[in-house]
């Protein structure tokens, strides 16, 4: 009876802690109460798997082989997960099982059977106070990598094969030393490969967040690019302004000859193309900031063209402190998705208009951007999910890194008739 309670406590501390591992790397699908109660099914595949291999046979590398795949398939199921990382983090789960267990058989020296009940509890606790101090640094030390982890990476790649390594070795002391009595050398190499995993997790946390650097560099580059293209962009116009007013004054000239003459319908249709002519030609919005500016004014004309509508709601921002670099990367972002999604609108057959906000209040500067949708998109963990956030990801993680930076925030919302879009610094 002792046993039975020992045997069916062991199966919800793997399981508890397993999902508590599985929580540092990667995102469960569903809320605190739904998410407890997957655990239930967890349980039940790893004290199932427990008693086919101790009913049908004695080889302990299948038990594990077995308890890998229950881990990678709780995974895809229960995690947001793809099927390489399901596959690492299970590695690295049945690793630190493994190792840690080896270890305390080379260190108490007992194999699991009634005559050794007891130390065989003991090891079993050891086992599992190693196994949560592990959890416990990798909770402290790697509160990054689940955002590492979301984003498109090589790096897990190079480092798939050390969590394998780590079960091969575990699978060879499994089945050839928990027979018998492990050496001090086959315990001290379970150590050095239980601290090599841990360390080799440190790594490559440190290799995604240069990764990560090193992608934000290349945003910064290519938001200095865009910057640059908005001055032109900015110049050329003030440049065909600056002809217009020129030749202004000839211009009325010329309509004053045509009223002197009697000719009221030349001088008329002669106003309304000079007049058209004036519009096109000059910025529609002024806010007191050169990039800002240019910014608006280049998205309006793009909407403009594809006959978007745009209105803006906006103050005085001469004195904001965004850098130019951002400030494109926040417009341009936002602008060109919503033009993009408005595309989509009127090739359905409707009207699409763009809402924009941009001001300064109370010491908080507020963007905002709404735009008509095609259809509602999902929103989880303020990202856009499935085919309408192709070529829009980007974009948007970009815009809130940028609010990031500021100690901002970026929040986004979808509903049936717009989504919209507000950041806050």
């Amino acid at each position: 009876m002792i046993a039975w309670f020992f045997f069916l406590a062991s199966g919800v501390i793997e399981a508890i802690t397993s999902m508590r591992l599985f929580d540092i790397f990667l995102s469960h699908k569903w809320n605190s109460v739904r998410k407890y109660v997957s655990g239930v099914p967890l349980y039940v595949a790893i004290v199932g798997n427990a008693l086919l291999v101790e009913a049908f046979s004695t080889n302990f590398a299948l038990k594990l082989l077995i308890l890998m795949f229950v881990f990678i398939v709780f995974l895809k199921v229960c995690y947001k997960s793809n099927v390489i990382t399901a596959v690492f983090v299970a590695s690295i789960n049945t690793t630190f099982m493994v190792l840690a267990e080896t270890i305390m058989i080379g260190i108490l020296q007992f194999t699991y059977d009634d005559k050794n009940r007891w130390l065989s509890l003991l090891g079993m606790s050891c086992s599992y106070m190693i196994r949560i101090a592990i959890i416990g640094l990798l909770k402290w030390k790697m509160s990054a990598i689940k955002q590492l982890l979301k984003r498109p990476t090589n790096q897990l790649l190079k480092f798939i094969w050390l969590p394998f390594a780590g079960v091969i070795a575990g699978l060879y002391y499994g089945s050839f030393f928990t027979q018998a009595l492990m050496g001090p050398f086959e315990t001290f190499v379970s150590a050095v490969l239980l601290i090599g995993n841990v360390a080799a997790l440190f790594a490559l946390q440190e290799l995604m967040i240069k990764d990560e650097k090193i992608r934000l560099s290349e945003v910064q580059i290519e938001s200095k690019q865009n910057q640059l293209q908005a001055f032109r962009d900015m110049q050329s116009l003030y440049e065909r302004q600056g002809r217009k007013l020129h030749d202004y004054k000839k211009q009325l000239g010329i309509v004053q000859e045509l009223l002197n003459s009697g000719d009221i319908s030349a001088a008329t249709e002669y106003v309304e193309q000079l007049t058209k002519s004036i519009s096109v030609e000059i910025a529609e919005v002024n806010v007191g900031h050169p990039v800002v500016n240019a910014v608006l004014n280049q998205q309006y004309r793009i909407a403009k063209e594809k006959n978007i509508g745009m209105t803006f709601a906006v103050s005085d921002l001469k004195s904001i402190r965004i850098s130019d670099e951002d400030i494109v990367v926040l417009l341009g972002n936002l602008l060109e998705n919503a033009i993009h999604e408005c595309e989509k609108v009127i090739s359905a057959g409707r009207m699409a208009s763009i809402q924009v906000k941009f001001v300064e209040k109370d010491g908080n500067i507020i963007i905002m951007v709404k735009n008509p949708v095609i259809r509602r998109v999902d929103i989880i963990d303020n990202k856009v999910q499935g085919d309408n956030s192709a070529g829009h990801g980007i974009g948007l993680t970009n815009v809130e890194h940028v609010a990031s930076k500021y100690d901002g925030s970026f929040a986004i919302s979808c509903n049936d008739q717009e989504f919209s879009a507000v950041v806050m610094i």
